[in-house]
């Protein structure tokens, strides 16, 4: 990449809040950046973000915000999506209502991820009629399921392989297959306990708490026996 592309990029990336300028050419993490950064730092503890369901709704009304812009678009409704939202109807994302954040902390978490501001937060007490909506329609329930426990049996399936292997292919296997576990649950929608199987989400996530724990072994060791670090 050239230095007029690396200057475009950089600037876009500033437009976003994505980086900040820190000085002539110093850069800093944005307020987007941070936010996301944080997500990614708290993987380990995202249910320790949400409360019992009281059978509420969050929605966000995007009916009224200008979608010329494609790229734009596509930013804030990645923010939507990163925070558990789903299109209902193209102008309406909804989730439960399971977050301890207020509206108002919540709508800030979002903006910090790139959703507009001008866009519209609301708490909705009830959906009716009921037989109109169903949970399968907004998120793909049986593949997050599916999804929670095969990334449990991979964990433990190379758990029980790592044992067997060259220090070099299991902090290799470590680093992907954890990447691969963490990302899912990042993406998770953090759906109660009355739409989806919360216990096996719990397992996926304590499970790769220790793998997690497990890796940083392995990588410590292998980093040791090649003089990397003390």
């Amino acid at each position: 990449m050239d230095s007029g592309s690396i200057r475009v990029a950089l600037a876009r990336l500033v437009k976003d809040a994505a980086l900040r300028t820190g000085g002539r050419g110093l850069y800093q993490r944005g307020s987007r950046g941070g936010e996301l950064h944080s997500m990614v730092r708290h993987w380990a503890n995202v249910e320790e973000q949400l409360i019992s369901w009281p059978g509420t709704w969050l929605g966000v009304s995007v009916g009224h915000l200008n979608r010329s812009n494609r790229t734009r678009v596509r930013g804030w409704e990645r923010a939507l999506r990163l925070l558990g939202f789903a299109a209902y109807e193209p102008d309406l994302w909804l989730r439960p209502a399971n977050l301890r954040a207020s509206v108002a902390e919540l709508r800030a978490r979002m903006m910090e991820l790139g959703f507009p501001g001008e866009g519209l937060l609301m708490e909705i007490s009830s959906l009716s009629p009921a037989e109109q909506w169903q949970p399968d329609r907004l998120w793909p329930i049986s593949d997050l399921e599916r999804g929670y426990q095969d990334n449990v049996d991979r964990l433990r399936d190379s758990e029980a392989r790592l044992k067997t292997m060259a220090a070099q292919a299991a902090a290799r296997e470590t680093l992907l297959l954890g990447r691969a576990v963490t990302r899912a649950i990042l993406l998770d929608p953090l759906l109660p306990e009355q739409l989806i199987n919360t216990q096996l989400r719990r397992q996926m996530i304590m499970a790769m708490q220790h793998y997690d724990q497990l890796g940083k072994t392995i990588w410590r060791d292998f980093y040791q026996r090649h003089g990397q670090i003390a």
